[in-house]
């Protein structure tokens, strides 16, 4: 088999668990192996580190996937995998569960399947393949998630950005079983009704699903402000908390198409509004507008992409948090998120102090959430805890 041999200086993180392969970690490659091979990874002594695929085009060509030299990564591996993540989650958390039959069952690096996402939504899985090697092993990863989950539906998520980092073409669409228009399903005994058309990331934000039943829990009596709403999933969690009324704002007319037509569905009209805008703008008109919210929620995408935008990441979460603090009354509540791995949870907490100088508040930090628990992160890698979620009571 082929091997990787890194560079001396290279070699703790990997070794203590981290499962990037940097390119610039790489001292040599030894033999020719191509996009999707196997291959192993050893330190400047040639002693075992672990292995994973090879794709040679992009920033971390090995991503490891197993630390045992005698472990085939094929369809066999891959489908046990997936069986082990399917079993902790039902026995752990437990997912699916009769309220709740939308969630992830596979998060890439945190179930030893490096490249790959899969998330369910009832009756159909939404499969993203973020390497060259999971690419290559497409229809028998399919045939897994078909098995594993009972889909009727299995959908191929693309994604623009890695395609073009891993060096290989896909495209969004039902790769077996028939066509779906909507992905039904339930989170906390709520039913989403999420056309395609409006569909995000690999279909919808589940990684928030505990951060909006905190949002529940504290929602009665309140009226609040949701920001970037997409389609209304805080929102929703608030109304069910007992908000007297919810603003649900989003630049995304399909989302807020979506969101307002659950809101008839269950009959909420009169608690809710859907408004299509752009949240920075519409903060700062809000606080020209003397209004004031018992609650606020930020839930914007990500503003720091990379490390490259961090600083310009900062900027703009603090701006954004500094127009949201100006119309919340005293004693109320503010509910930011971030996204963006390379902002840290210190830093993230830093801005938000210089947010609350900016507009002449106190804030006193609650709690921090993070990605739900089926969202698994190593230990050892700090760069899949991305989510961040304070909540802030306001002075």
């Amino acid at each position: 088999m082929t091997a990787v041999r890194l560079r001396p200086g290279h070699v703790q993180p990997i070794w203590a668990g981290h499962p990037w392969v940097f390119a610039q970690a790489i001292d040599e490659v030894e033999g020719a192996p191509a996009p999707g091979d196997v291959v192993q990874v050893v330190d400047a002594r040639r002693q075992f580190i672990g292995k994973g695929y090879w794709s040679p085009k992009s920033a971390i060509p090995v991503r490891i996937l197993s630390r045992d030299p005698a472990e085939e990564l094929e369809s066999a591996a891959l489908g046990r995998r997936i069986e082990e993540a399917a079993t902790w989650r039902k026995s752990l958390i437990p997912l699916p569960s009769e309220d709740t039959t939308g969630y992830r069952l596979v998060h890439a690096e945190g179930d030893r399947l490096a490249g790959l996402i899969i998330d369910v939504y009832g009756e159909v899985a939404a499969v993203q393949l973020l390497t060259v090697g999971m690419k290559r092993r497409e229809t028998d990863i399919f045939a897994h998630v078909a098995r594993v989950t009972g889909a009727r539906t299995i959908i191929e998520i693309a994604s623009e950005r890695m395609q073009r980092l891993e060096g290989f073409e896909s495209t969004t669409g039902v790769v077996r079983g028939p066509d779906v228009d909507t992905l039904d399903f339930l989170e906390r005994g709520f039913r989403f009704e999420v056309a395609l058309a409006a569909a995000q990331k690999t279909g919808f934000y589940l990684d928030q699903r505990e951060n909006r039943a905190m949002v529940e829990r504290l929602a009665s009596g309140r009226r609040v402000l949701d920001a970037f709403c997409y389609v209304g999933a805080f929102t929703f969690a608030a109304l069910r908390g007992g908000a007297t009324h919810v603003s649900a704002i989003d630049t995304a007319a399909p989302a807020i198409a979506t969101g307002a037509a659950m809101a008839a569905r269950e009959g909420l009209g009169d608690r809710v509004s859907f408004d299509r805008s752009d949240a920075k703008r519409a903060l700062g008109e809000l606080h020209s507008k003397n209004e004031v919210f018992d609650m606020v929620i930020l839930d914007p995408p990500k503003l720091a992409p990379s490390s490259r935008y961090l600083d310009q990441g900062r900027k703009a979460y603090r701006r954004i948090n500094a127009g949201a603090l100006r119309i919340i009354r005293d004693g109320g509540l503010l509910v930011t998120c971030s996204c963006s791995a390379a902002v840290k949870p210190g830093d993230f907490l830093r801005t938000l102090g210089l947010a609350a100088r900016d507009a002449g508040r106190e804030v006193t930090l609650l709690s921090m959430g993070q990605q739900g628990s089926d969202h698994p992160v190593p230990a050892s890698f700090p760069e899949g805890r991305y989510l961040k979620c304070a909540l802030l009571r306001v002075s």
